[in-house]
């Protein structure tokens, strides 16, 4: 099997018919991500996901084969999340009270979505990717292009609202 660093090397220099393996062997991945992210929401996990690889083949020039393609390809997906809120946030921001609420249908186990009610986005997007995903936090600071010492207080803050 291919390392991802080589199938990115292939896809620029060779044609994008490489970058597909890439897509199948990610999409599970950053469409679970986009899942946890959106508390269930299929649609904007989509999205997150569609957008992700899109802007991810997009910039892949700009991609350091130092680093992991996972880690840079879930920077880009937690991106696309936060633009995908900010604009939602611009239509809810309507108060229309004839609207239609989105409601999840979510199958199975809900304990992971009612846990991280009380955070606010960017908690949400820490929380998954520390205790879910098992990101080291020096791993989430490079991904989120934060300090690290800004990543470890607002996991701390996320933390202690959970409890």
């Amino acid at each position: 099997m291919e390392s991802d660093e080589e199938l990115v090397r292939r896809t620029l220099s060779e044609g994008s018919h490489h970058f597909g393996v890439l897509i199948q062997r990610y999409a599970d991945y950053l469409f679970g991500l986009g899942m946890r992210l959106t508390s269930g929401n299929k649609e904007l996990a989509e999205d997150i996901s569609q957008q992700a690889f899109m802007r991810s083949f997009t910039y892949l020039k700009s991609f350091n084969s130092q680093k992991k393609f996972k880690h840079w390809l879930t920077g880009i997906a937690v991106n696309c999340y936060k633009d995908l809120i900010q604009k939602e946030s611009q239509y809810l921001s309507l108060n229309i009270k004839d609207e239609p609420n989105y409601t999840p249908h979510l199958e199975g186990n809900t304990d992971f979505f009612n846990l991280i009610k009380p955070l606010n986005e960017d908690e949400k997007v820490l929380f998954t990717l520390k205790y879910v995903y098992e990101y080291q936090v020096n791993e989430i600071a490079d991904l989120l292009n934060q300090k690290l010492g800004t990543v470890k207080s607002k996991l701390s803050r996320a933390v202690e609202k959970l409890t």
